[in-house]
């Protein structure tokens, strides 16, 4: 790369920022963390000269990854169409699909509980599994 950041590191940079934080997945594992990884190591010039053996022997460096800049703005392109809910607006959810008849709250229940699950406790979680497993009728 030049001495200036290319344009996809930035667009990455920025939708790196925007992205919501999943609050289920660990944070070792989570879009921002794997994808900060990522850009680090394709914008970082001379990974391998930091990587000299003790007895100072002759080490062909690797090269670094080139980063594909058409390919690059392909996948940033792409994310930002899902950032911008680009294809829920052009194709919208039906209602019915939403909301079954059979149980309408479904869906809302579901976003429910996965906004609960990273703040319960050990002995909360113990007792949903429990509660969930046992139906009277």
């Amino acid at each position: 790369m030049a001495t200036g950041q290319s344009v996809a590191v930035k667009h990455w940079a920025r939708i790196i920022k925007r992205w919501p934080v999943d609050r289920v997945r660990p944070e070792h594992i989570s879009f921002q963390t794997v994808m900060q990884g990522r850009l680090q190591k394709a914008s970082s010039p001379s990974a391998a000269a930091e990587n000299v053996k003790a007895n100072e022997a002759l080490v062909s460096p690797a090269n670094p990854p080139q980063l594909d800049e058409a390919r690059e703005m392909r996948q940033v392109n792409a994310l930002y169409s899902l950032l911008e809910d680009r294809y829920f607006n052009a194709y919208p959810i039906p209602a019915k699909l939403r909301n079954p008849e059979s149980m309408p709250t479904h869906y809302d229940d579901v976003i429910k509980e996965m906004d609960e699950a990273p703040s319960r406790t050990w002995t909360q979680s113990l007792m949903k599994r429990i509660k969930g497993s046992l139906r009277f009728s």
